[in-house]
């Protein structure tokens, strides 16, 4: 009897009616990639960057800005215009401290020497965080020196008689004045950046902006006073001068 229940249980182990213990493998967890979102820039760091980055990056503005500044959108354009314009706020107002913001997309460009007004910038940037717009305006900006304000009356008395912009070369404007409002006289001061140019059928005033050395960089002209109707000008002047509320 015994050697027959032996003899039963060693068959039924090998016909697998009785199993042997055998491990299970754990299925493996599926391979999880985790896709991380670029972090998108804020206005006020956008703003911060452009400010202290030793080189500019293309990538930092939207390509209608780029576009907008230079007519092959290169990104060196921009770098000039910034490091003139870094330039010339450490000039008036010391060293650069920090942004900070004052709402409605504007921002107040800190520096030591200067009142927190001072230097304002409205900027405004897409969805991925590059410079889409961005305008500068100043308040309390230092008036150019007594010697500055001389020589710029010489520059601009030698335009109006030369007829020549203030990089030398020959303005039709100018031209087309003098033949509306006849022969020029004299450039008289309205005060440190604001000039009238006399002729003698009415007069220009012209604002003058300095470099920080104290020569011009650039001068623009104003809506002309004068009793002579804007339709016996030049066409050139008509166009430029149609918006002029005082001029019919």
């Amino acid at each position: 009897m015994k050697i027959y229940l032996a003899c039963l249980l060693l068959i039924t182990s090998s016909i697998g009616l009785v199993p042997p213990t055998a491990a299970v493998a754990k299925p493996k967890p599926a391979d999880i990639t985790t896709v991380v979102a670029p972090q998108v820039i804020s206005p006020a760091a956008a703003l911060n960057r452009l400010i202290v980055a030793e080189k500019l990056d293309a990538s930092w503005f939207t390509p209608a800005f780029l576009k907008a500044v230079d007519k092959n959108s290169d990104v060196n354009a921009i770098q000039m215009q910034r490091d003139f314009t870094m330039k010339l706020g450490r000039f008036r107002y010391g060293n650069y401290k920090s942004v900070q913001s004052i709402g409605s997309n504007k921002y107040r460009v800190l520096f030591d020497r200067a009142e927190p007004d001072a230097v304002i910038v409205q900027l405004s940037v897409d969805a991925k965080g590059r410079i889409a717009e961005i305008g500068i305006s100043e308040k309390n900006k230092p008036a150019p020196t007594a010697q500055a304000q001389a020589a710029a009356q010489v520059a601009l008395d030698k335009s109006f008689k030369t007829n020549t912009r203030a990089n030398g070369e020959v303005s039709p404007v100018l031209v087309s004045l003098k033949q509306w409002l006849g022969n020029y006289q004299k450039v008289k001061k309205v005060d440190a950046t604001k000039y009238l140019g006399m002729f003698e059928r009415g007069s220009a005033p012209v604002t003058i902006n300095f470099k920080p050395d104290g020569s011009i960089e650039n001068y623009s002209m104003g809506c002309p006073t004068t009793k002579v109707s804007l339709k016996q000008a030049p066409e050139n002047l008509q166009k430029i001068f149609a918006t002029c509320p005082n001029l019919k």
